[in-house]
């Protein structure tokens, strides 16, 4: 099968210009996410959005642009705040904004038919294993010490708690003893949720203004390739078979891969939302049914994971009609 060459787009006399972009792009990520810091609402709202420069830049001019203003973001916030700052911004927005548009702008030209698109199913597997794997290194950075993985992420919580909170001892325990269990693989989720969203709204932005490279996909038709459903069943295997530490870094890669299947249910539901009479309003009560009750999300993880046999989209959904997509 032929490969997917990145579509490069600087080039010429504009390359000046558009490298001055990307380091425009970069501070501002970098102000963007040293405003979180700050704790206030505002402050932590434009930090949740820090990879949204970078990705704009490099989904209009390119990776060479993506690569510039992730660089001139980490060196900015390292001068701003320390090296550890910086690292966690390399690790947590400069890199994943790179491969959104690194493979974003994958594209190749077959000898019939349209121009095929890297698959945004296999983008969002290639960040749920990146996510999962910078997981494994935290909890084998941590294996020897003492607790355990589970006891530097209880450590952390209670200091989180008990700066932010407040309370008493007894409380604080108790809360620590609720999330502990699960709280690595909810924070990664929960990036990855970040990114999707990053992503999805750069490129609705320069949709709208007519910037953009790549055509919008349809989301509600997106994939997951089939190593997703077996790191899925690995992490299963580490919860059933393996020690207390190992268990719970399967409990929570399982979290993590359990992630696109997910946004691959939220888009069975959006197809079979658009069957009801008034489908925006449908959609609403879900999604509110979603925040307040929090199950739900499993039912929609599991209807994602079994979509691929159940074929629900493809029943009643229709067919499709996005722009071509060679998975």
């Amino acid at each position: 099968m032929a490969r997917f060459p990145v579509l490069r787009l600087s080039s010429g006399t504009e390359m000046h210009k558009r490298i001055v972009l990307a380091f425009g792009c970069g501070i501002a990520s970098a102000l963007m996410s040293s405003a979180g810091h700050s704790g206030s609402g505002i402050g932590v709202l434009l930090a949740n959005f820090a990879m949204l420069p970078l990705i704009i830049v490099g989904l209009a001019h390119g990776t060479r642009s993506a690569a510039v203003a992730s660089l001139t973001g980490t060196i900015a916030l390292i001068s701003f705040s320390n090296l550890l700052v910086g690292g966690i911004y390399g690790v947590t927005i400069a890199i994943p904004a790179w491969l959104v548009v690194r493979f974003g702008l994958m594209s190749r030209a077959p000898q019939l038919g349209a121009l095929q698109w890297y698959p945004i199913g296999k983008i969002l597997a290639i960040l749920t294993g990146y996510g999962a794997t910078v997981l494994v290194i935290a909890a084998l950075t941590h294996f020897d010490t003492d607790g355990g993985f589970k006891g530097a992420v209880a450590n952390l919580l209670s200091d989180f708690f008990e700066s932010r909170i407040g309370g008493s001892a007894e409380v604080q325990s108790a809360l620590v003893n609720r999330t502990v269990s699960i709280f690595p693989g909810i924070a990664v989720a929960g990036w990855l949720l970040l990114v999707v969203i990053n992503a999805v709204l750069a490129q609705a932005l320069l949709g709208r203004r007519g910037l953009q490279t790549r055509p919008t996909p349809n989301y509600a038709r997106l994939d997951a390739p089939e190593w997703l459903y077996w790191g899925l069943v690995a992490a299963v295997g580490l919860i059933l078979f393996g020690g207390e530490q190992v268990a719970f870094i399967g409990r929570n890669l399982a979290i993590v891969f359990a992630a696109p299947f997910f946004f691959i249910g939220l888009g069975v539901i959006h197809l079979l939302m658009r069957r009801f009479p008034a489908p925006f309003m449908a959609l609403s009560a879900f999604y509110i049914f979603i925040m307040v009750s929090g199950w739900p999300m499993l039912a929609v993880a599991a209807l994602g994971f079994f979509e691929q046999w159940a074929g629900f989209r493809l029943k009643y959904g229709g067919p499709a009609n996005d722009v071509k997509e060679e998975e």
